[in-house]
């Protein structure tokens, strides 16, 4: 209420509490409205009311003085207030903030900048002063008049002049310096120009110091380390105090994460353990394992463990141990690491050693763990000044044992310098097996990564990433790794002298390796898997039998520590790791040249080609190389450098990364300067292909590819490809590049048969247009369908291929080419005439001039298969130029006539039995009818795509139950293309023969966008379960009559388990005479509001699904109808589809329950199903989740239910099989 007498009646205050600006002058107001009846505010328990609503404006002071004007609006109108209020909050909406900071009262704007003075007036702060009422004008103009009035003086500094000093207080100059101590602003001035310091420099308690200051108090504080020894340490004998300490580091060799190091505080000794883990268990074990190494080797009992906070807090299980057994354990203070002492300072220093022994050495970091094993081990043996120029190994020891004794010394003639090349004895020649083999190599080339004792040294093999406990070593100590693994291949190479080292080589690249990546339980002994074969003379030496003896068994444990030196548990129950990564197995031709850019084909020649043993040519085993999932055909061509294989750890050339340079293998003797005669050799004597026609000239196979190119042009000109015009005649029209491919073609042993050289047009330059250019190809589910159908009744199956297949397709549409690079004519160019490869539409233009050859043959096109045809009961289906041909065997005859026709069209070769079909290897027991498919191939060369090193998960499971969630952060692109490629590898086993990571497949493919490291974990994890299951076939045959011998459907649904946005995951599965034809595992493209609905939409889909492949059997003339399957012409008979819920299944077949829902499309769904079995095409029946085969499809299952899926889904084992064949095979060839 009014206060007559208030200083403040006429000023502007700030108000921080008030909600809205209040005045109490209707003089002051702008475009004053009335406010409407009953408008009020609350002034402390009184109502006052408001007379109305304005403008009002303020003239604020700025930092100079000037006047500033800040225009209010809204303003309420009390004329029964005391004074001015201006409230805060309505400036901070504004964007206005009020600087309280200290020094500082004013306001400011968004941006910081000052817009006007706050002054603090009793006890008040006022924006805007006034004694009394006076008109904004003559305020103004009294606020110029103050700053006018003051007189105009020269300015002593000018920009012509020298800047004026700057002045500021003690305090002000410690901010401007950055915070220094007190004893820098005592000399400042005279130390510096252009500075003014006000007042003196505090001195005393008022002096800035950095408790003073309350950034330089947070800034600079630092630990207050106490560096005297405790009392008692000095006091000790060799082990009575035992230190502690623990180390994590990256995940290193064998899965190891952490390191820990255990010190005797009066000698030094120390002793370290690797830990895979952290838990409780594992420290308890390890505790006791060392307490009792000491009482049982020398006769110690520890009394004191001194130990951080880690034992006592975290794992109190432990420290209960530790004084169970009467010893005491003394914690360092919370996060104070110096109180440890000496255990800190060892581990410090061991770990510097080992830093230093690395990056002399050039040896891998994930190798840390044998890194500091061996730098723990020479620190122990290293004198010390500050122990009287003792070891901590002698010191130790001299407690046990009788003074003077010289074995206390540590003996140090056994040492070598670290990371030198070793010249280890193979297991052959300490074993004195294959003695005949007088010129194979005696030892393999390593280098020194460790010790074990006196004369047992630890050997790094970079080759096949292992490590080898050997006793009989020869060092090379001038010689080190040099980090190229280029390099260490050429020297295995130049110990290959005598032709008979190549077809050992060529024995061991098809031996059958055991089953790879083996889990140990955490308590079982740790045992080095030793495979000859895998060594760096692996292409010298057959593989290592199974027996051994006991000498080489013990060769393969683990590394001991010196008799007597307390270091032997350290290998033992502490270790906890499990097996290293094992090398992989040697893979047959397709894996070898995949992995190396090579083509794989393995056929018979092309056109042009002349062989003289055209009979072994035939016999040749046809394959491909796999392609991606969805029908993708991949690229038949790749340059080496786009798949390189990378040593993990190892540095590699840029040249042989990057393909800027090339690597030359040393060819045998016996091949030096004859490139022209290389048949023959195997491809890992072979030097990388050139990129490109000018490369030739200084490659050292010129000549061999030089004919390949004329062979490759003179069959177009057989094929009548192209003719010859003057450039003039494209005059307007568009001409493509085209570029040579060179590429290895090789036998299925990995020998090379030819130089293969392709010219192939730059369709990418093409412009696009209308016209299609969608070529058909065989879908999985049709070739597994055909493959089924072929084994049940005993069907012939052989394999052929169109060779140059393209170029029998006449194209459409005037193309012209540049002509080859090296057979250039200045002013001609190429018009195509034939379907070149590169060309948008070549794979459609083949199609069609195929399908017009088969119906001139007389075979007829299958309804819904474009790529399977039919001649009575011989069936014929194709993958662009790869054939198959089924017959029974009284149609013989027939089948012969046919592929003959065929033949007098088009240049097919083949004709042997079907064993490789798209990367997919065909095994088949006619007698037994049973027949498996097998991507064991496909699944070795995944190993590349794994990281160096990796924790090996407990089960043998590929996806966890937990849910993957998209990744919050932003992936690199290289993180991006990682995941992509190992996604889209996991998707076309998936597809083809793996069902049991179906579900895992599609759940890693929702991340492929955005991958982070839990989904790069979890694809990794599933490569590594497909490694380890590498030779699970998918399995055919059924006894006739039996409930197998037919089509079997089941659906499944899993409502609301993506959390994300709450979709189901569904699923169906087809089975057909045994073995699975047909599944997938998605996730609805709808929310469903019920079980029900879910499961409605699943049984649709498989519905679907059911019906097409109904149908494909009825064109095939495959009869389900009888008790027994039968070749007869038949309409599709009625599917069965098995169903988990009851519900669903009266909703589609009794006529009473009816579906109410409010979503369209589930509605349609119901009734379209309703409308299938109500005229017999479809019917359902209920099985239990427990039997269902679609529930694996689901969800990811638990170990024990998983089990039992693999034996639904009829996944066999057949590692064994695999490799007989494998050697049954080079038998025939020898």
């Amino acid at each position: 209420m009014i206060a007559e007498g208030y200083p403040l009646q006429e000023s502007v205050l700030l108000d921080s509490g008030a909600t809205l600006h209040i005045f109490r002058d209707t003089k002051r107001m702008k475009s004053l409205r009335a406010a409407p009846i009953g408008d009020f505010l609350w002034s402390g328990t009184t109502q006052v009311p408001i007379d109305g609503y304005g403008e009002a404006r303020i003239i604020l002071k700025s930092g100079d003085g000037s006047p500033t004007y800040l225009t209010l609006y809204n303003v309420a109108l009390c004329t029964a207030l005391t004074t001015n209020l201006v409230s805060f909050s309505k400036l901070r909406k504004r964007g206005y903030w009020w600087d309280t900071k200290p020094g500082n009262n004013c306001l400011r704007r968004a941006d910081g900048s000052y817009l006007g003075e706050v002054e603090e007036i009793n006890g008040q702060q006022v924006l805007e002063y006034r004694t009394s009422y006076e008109p904004a004008a003559t305020l103004r103009a009294a606020l110029i008049a103050e700053v006018s009035s003051k007189p105009r003086q020269r300015k002593q500094h000018t920009s012509w002049t020298h800047r004026r000093p700057l002045k500021g207080d003690s305090l002000t100059w410690h901010k401007r310096l950055g915070h220094p101590g007190p004893e820098v602003l005592r000399y400042l001035t005279t130390a510096s120009r252009g500075v003014r310091i006000k007042g003196d420099t505090p001195q005393g308690p008022r002096r800035i110091t950095t408790v003073n200051c309350d950034a330089c108090g947070t800034a600079k504080a630092h630990r207050l380390i106490r560096r005297a020894p405790r009392e008692a340490t000095a006091r000790a004998r060799p082990g009575d105090r035992i230190a502690i300490d623990f180390h994590p580091l990256t995940l290193g060799y064998a899965g190891y994460t952490s390191v820990c190091i255990l010190t005797d505080r009066a000698s030094g000794y120390s002793w370290d353990y690797y830990l895979t883990e952290r838990s409780t268990p594992t420290l308890r074990s390890m505790i006791q394992s060392f307490l009792r190494m000491l009482e049982v080797q020398y006769s110690i009992k520890v009394k004191v463990i001194e130990c951080d906070n880690e034992i006592i807090d975290i794992h109190t299980r432990v420290a209960d141990d530790i004084r169970e057994r009467g010893i005491i354990c003394e914690p360092s203070a919370p996060n104070t690491q110096a109180q440890n002492g000496g255990a800190e300072r060892v581990a410090a220093v061991i770990i510097e050693k080992s830093r230093a022994m690395r990056i002399a050495a050039k040896l891998p970091a994930y190798l840390w763990p044998e890194i500091m094993k061996a730098a723990t081990y020479l620190y122990n043996r290293t004198p010390s000044l500050r122990r009287d120029r003792k070891t901590p190994y002698e010191i130790f020891h001299s407690a046990s044992r009788e003074p003077g004794d010289p074995t206390a010394k540590p003996d140090l003639a056994h040492l070598r310098s670290y990371g030198c090349k070793a010249f280890a004895l193979t297991a052959d020649t300490q074993l004195r097996r294959k003695r005949l083999q007088k010129q194979a190599p005696r030892a393999w080339i390593g280098f020194l990564i460790g010790y074990t004792s006196s004369n047992s040294f630890r050997i790094w093999n970079p080759l096949q990433k292992e490590i080898l406990t050997m006793r009989d070593v020869t060092f090379n100590e001038q010689q080190h790794f040099d980090g190229h693994i280029e390099s260490l291949r050429d020297d295995l190479l130049q110990a290959d002298l005598e032709a008979i080292q190549k077809r050992i080589q060529e024995l061991i690249s098809i031996q059958e390796q055991p089953s790879q990546w083996a889990t140990q339980l955490p308590d079982e002994e740790y045992e080095e898997v030793l495979n000859d074969e895998d060594r760096p003379c692996s292409d010298q030496l057959a593989q290592q039998d199974a027996s051994t003896s006991e000498e080489d068994q013990h060769a393969k444990l683990p590394p001991r520590g010196e008799e007597g030196d307390g270091s032997a548990s350290e290998y033992t129950t502490s270790r906890f790791e499990v097996l290293p990564t094992p090398p992989p197995s040697p893979p047959t031709a397709f894996f070898h040249a995949e992995a190396f850019g090579l083509d794989v084909k393995g056929r018979g020649g092309s056109v042009g080609e002349k062989s003289s043993t055209p009979a072994r040519r035939r016999q040749r085993i046809s394959f491909k190389a796999a392609f991606l999932a969805g029908g993708i055909q991949a690229p038949k061509h790749r340059h080496r450098s786009t798949c390189q294989i990378m040593t993990d750890g190892v540095a590699t050339p840029v040249s042989s990364r990057a393909g800027g340079g090339r690597n030359k293998p040393l060819l045998p003797p016996q091949y030096k300067g004859k490139e022209q005669h290389i048949v023959g050799i195997h491809w890992s004597l072979l030097e990388k292909l050139p990129s490109s026609h000018m490369q030739i000239k200084s490659h050292q196979y010129r000549d061999a590819i030089l004919e390949a190119e004329k062979a490759h042009l003179q069959s177009h000109k057989q094929s009548n490809s192209w003719e010859e015009v003057a450039k003039s005649m494209a005059r307007g029209r568009q001409i493509l590049g085209c570029h040579w491919v060179y590429t290895y073609k090789l036998d299925k042993h990995g020998r090379l048969v030819k130089i293969k050289a392709r010219l192939v047009i730059r369709g990418d330059q093409q412009d696009k247009d209308e016209r299609d250019t969608y070529a058909a190809t065989l879908a999985g589910m049709s070739f597994r369908t055909l493959v089924a159908l072929a084994n049940r009744f005993d069907y012939e199956m052989l394999q052929y291929d169109a060779v140059n297949a393209f170029v029998h397709a006449t194209i459409d549409e005037d193309i012209y080419m540049e002509m080859p690079m090296g057979y250039r004519k200045e002013g001609r160019i190429l018009k195509l005439r034939k379907a070149l490869y590169g060309l948008r539409r070549s794979p459609l233009l083949w199609q069609k001039h195929f399908e017009k050859g088969l119906i001139r043959t007389g075979f007829q096109r299958v309804p819904g298969e474009d790529c399977c045809w039919l001649h009575g009961d011989i069936i014929f289906f194709f993958y662009v130029d790869d054939c198959v041909l089924c017959f029974p065997e009284t149609m013989k005859k027939e089948a012969t006539k046919l592929m003959g026709d065929l033949q007098m069209i088009y240049h097919i070769e083949g004709g042997q039995p079907l064993q490789w079909f798209l990367g997919i290897e065909v095994i088949r027991d006619r007698p037994t009818r049973r027949l498996w498919l097998s991507q064991s191939v496909y699944v070795d060369k995944m190993k590349r795509l794994l990281p160096d090193v990796m924790q090996i998960p407990n089960k043998v499971i590929p996806m966890t139950q937990e849910e993957l969630l998209p990744y919050e952060g932003i992936a690199s692109p290289g993180s991006t293309n990682s995941y992509q490629r190992k996604v889209g590898t996991l998707m076309y086993a998936a597809v083809m023969t793996r069902p049991d990571i179906a579900f895992a497949s599609s759940r890693l493919a929702r991340f492929n966008q955005n991958p982070g490291p839990l989904h790069h974990k979890a694809a990794d994890r599933v490569i590594w379960y497909l490694l380890q299951t590498r030779g699970h076939s998918l399995e055919f045959g059924s006894e006739p009559g039996s409930e197998e011998d037919g089509l079997q459907v089941a659906s499944d649904a899993s409502f609301g388990d993506n959390s994300l946005d709450r979709r189901s995951s569904q699923a169906f599965t087809m089975r057909l005479f045994g073995g699975i034809t047909s599944w997938k595992a998605n996730k609805q493209d709808t929310v469903t509001t019920s079980t029900t609905e879910a499961e409605l939409l699943a049984l649709s889909q498989a519905a679907k699904e059911a019906l097409f492949a109904s149908r494909l059997l009825s064109a095939m003339k495959i009869d389900l109808s009888a008790p027994t399957a039968r070749r007869r012409t038949a309409q599709p008979s009625r599917v069965t589809i098995e169903c988990d819920n009851k519900q669903t299944i009266r909703l589609v077949k009794e006529e009473l329950i009816k579906l109410r829902t409010k979503l369209r499309h589930v509605d349609i769904h119901n009734h379209w199903l309703r409308q299938e079995i109500t005229q017999g095409r479809i019917d359902v029946v209920y099985t239990s989740s427990a039997q269902l085969l679609a529930d694996g499809f689901t969800k990811a299952l638990p170990s024990d239910k998983f089990e039992l899926f693999m034996q639904r889904l009829r996944l066999a084992d057949l590692s064994e099989k695999l490799g007989m064949n494998r050697r049954r095979e080079l038998e025939e060839e020898l």
